[in-house]
């Protein structure tokens, strides 16, 4: 089998640093691990304006939750979560609820 390598190699780990560098501490991930122990990681939830205006227009056009889902392609929980200010914000929600409502803008 004259094809073949047979030679052996041997692979060692890095040298050690000997230069005098010190590594520098993962300052994100210990603030990220400090934020999550303080309990700061939050998502921005919608406000209870915007869910009041939701369901004031999704009602003045005789709409039900279900009838909104359904047009936003989204689940009904969605929708509820919206209205009583409980659901996750949610940007591309909030645009397609603005375009059904023929809104320009609103946050």
């Amino acid at each position: 089998m004259d094809h073949q390598d047979w030679n052996q190699y041997i692979f060692t780990s890095k040298p050690s640093n000997d230069k005098g560098y010190q590594k520098k501490p993962k300052s994100t991930e210990s603030k990220l691990e400090k934020n999550v122990e303080d309990g700061k990681m939050t998502h921005k939830k919608f406000d209870s304006e915007y869910g009041k205006y939701v369901q004031k227009n999704r009602l003045s056009r005789g709409m039900t939750q279900k009838d909104l889902a359904q047009k936003l392609n989204v689940q009904v929980k969605d929708i509820n979560d919206i209205e009583s200010s409980n659901g996750k914000y949610n940007g591309q929600l909030v645009n397609k609820i603005n375009r059904i409502f023929n809104v320009k803008k609103k946050n």
